[in-house]
This record gives structure tokens, sequence and C-alpha cells, in this order.
């Protein structure tokens, strides 16, 4: 079995066991997320569906796909290489605020 044919397979198993188990809480909002990591993939994801897609703060799109109250959701990135370096970034600093170092930046002469 591919990969794919498993995911469908195992959310095929899951909604039949939600259902024969209904004393089980249901997730609320599941979502279920494809990293496309540029946004030009979400643009052309979305034309392909025939969906709009939505920015954030930062330019990042997504594009999303509902069935009922399941989201399949693609996203991407401005600049994945600087979301990736910004995130680096931001574990080293926070690594290091925790075993009390800081991060300083020094000019080489």
């Amino acid at each position: 079995m591919s990969d794919r044919t498993d995911l469908i397979a195992g959310i095929r198993q899951f909604a039949d066991w939600l259902e024969a188990t209904p004393d089980v809480p249901a997730p609320t909002s599941p979502r279920f997320l494809l990293p496309l990591s540029t946004n030009s993939a979400v643009i052309a994801f979305a034309s392909e569906h025939g969906l709009t897609t939505t920015a954030d703060a930062e330019g990042n799109l997504s594009a999303a796909l509902t069935f009922g109250s399941v989201t399949y959701e693609a996203y991407g990135y401005v600049d994945f290489e600087e979301h990736r370096a910004a995130i680096a970034e931001r574990n080293a600093r926070t690594w290091a605020a925790e075993n009390g170092l800081q991060i300083t930046s020094s000019a080489c002469v």
C-alpha cells in the first residue's frame, strides 16, 4: 500500500470507530495540514480546486477545503528559507535563555 492509500484507509477506520463508539468524544475541529512550502504552490493548489487564498500578517498564504467540520488546509510561506531561519533563531534564543545564556552578535575586525 502507498502512504496515500494507508492515510485514506486510516481515516475511514477512524470514522468507523467514532461512529461505533458514540461514548467517546469526537475531535471538535479536525484539521489535516498540507505543507506546500511556497505561496506560489498554494496559489496553484487553490486555483486547481476553486479556492481562495488567505494571507496571514506576514503574507504567508493558505487555502482550505472543508468537509463538514473537517478541514484540509494547504499552506505556504512568502520565503520558506527565511521562515526556517527565523524558527532556528527563535529556538536558539529560547534555549539560550533557558540555560542562562544570551546570544549576541560580534563584529569581526
